[in-house]
């Protein structure tokens, strides 16, 4: 006869929360909870289960074998939960009082916020909250119920509680700086290119950076930097276009062509948390941003 599982969707976020986090405390800090209630529930999930999920014999809990097999069991189970809230919410069509929207500073701003005029008309009720910010502190910001919505551009992979719907693509340019030694070639080859430093954007860890194809590289989380850098002529870089021709730097660099580089793309998306439920508002945002996208008005 097959045991019968009791265990709880609160035994699961106790267990995920702190195989994440790596200390049980730090699960309770972000539950709002006490850490002796973070040890009962995954002790009870443990004894359930039959087997051990957190070697405990060190200053801080780490995940046996077998807590490890089950962590991406226990999280679809979690997302799967997020997704009937969301489902729900959405079916009960309730609007939200206020919207908290985060933009990723590598967007071209001017033009989107050009969005968030008519929402004073066609939703009056509804109070706004806009900030900016790099694509760590919009899924940062998500992820920690900061903001309730995010449009960023897409380079690295996202926390497990957020997805990330894509709106379309901008095109990346070859840029060097009129004064730089390359800026004299009409078509640049790789050869060329790696005899000079390369700026690469990263994350503001210093991680997941996009590949660099020059052996002499820096690693920046800013596009704007990387273009100033490129205006004083100190490097090349692959930028989106929108910024390498915005009026503070396009007049200090050359687009420039190469003999190996097809077209290169960025994806830009909507990321969400999976429990974010739809509704008139965000639909609405989103659908203009990717009106925007279509058009190539961005």
């Amino acid at each position: 006869m097959s045991k019968e599982m009791n265990w709880t969707l609160d035994q699961l976020l106790a267990f995920v929360t702190a195989a994440e986090l790596g200390s049980f405390s730090a699960a309770a800090r972000q539950l709002q909870k006490a850490q002796s209630r973070i040890s009962s529930a995954i002790a009870n999930l443990e004894l359930d289960l039959g087997f051990e999920l957190f070697d405990r014999s060190s200053k801080f809990p780490v995940l046996t074998h077998l807590g490890r097999e089950m962590l991406p069991e226990a999280r679809a189970v979690l997302n799967q939960c997020l997704r009937l809230d969301s489902r729900a919410l959405s079916a009960a069509n309730k609007e939200p009082i206020s919207l908290r929207i985060a933009l990723d500073e590598a967007l071209p701003l001017e033009t989107i916020h050009s969005i968030f005029s008519q929402v004073g008309d066609l939703f009056p009720n509804t109070h706004l909250v806009i900030t900016n910010g790099s694509q760590d502190d919009i899924a940062i910001a998500i992820a920690n119920q900061k903001a309730d919505i995010g449009f960023m551009i897409s380079n690295s992979a996202l926390p497990p509680k957020l997805t990330l719907q894509s709106l379309g693509y901008f095109k990346k340019i070859l840029i060097v700086g009129k004064k730089h030694p390359l800026a004299k070639e009409n078509i640049l080859s790789l050869a060329q290119l790696q005899q000079y430093r390369q700026f690469v954007l990263c994350n503001r860890s210093g991680e997941n950076r996009e590949n660099a194809l020059s052996p002499d590289h820096w690693d920046l989380d800013s596009y704007y930097l990387i273009c100033e850098l490129v205006t004083q002529n100190q490097g090349w870089a692959i930028v989106p276009e929108h910024i390498a021709k915005a009026h503070w730097f396009f007049e200090q660099i050359k687009i420039a062509k190469s003999d190996f580089l097809t077209d290169q793309l960025i994806e830009i998306g909507i990321v969400k948390r999976l429990d974010s439920p739809s509704n008139k508002l965000t639909d609405w945002i989103t659908e203009q941003m990717r009106h925007l996208m279509d058009n190539r008005s961005i």
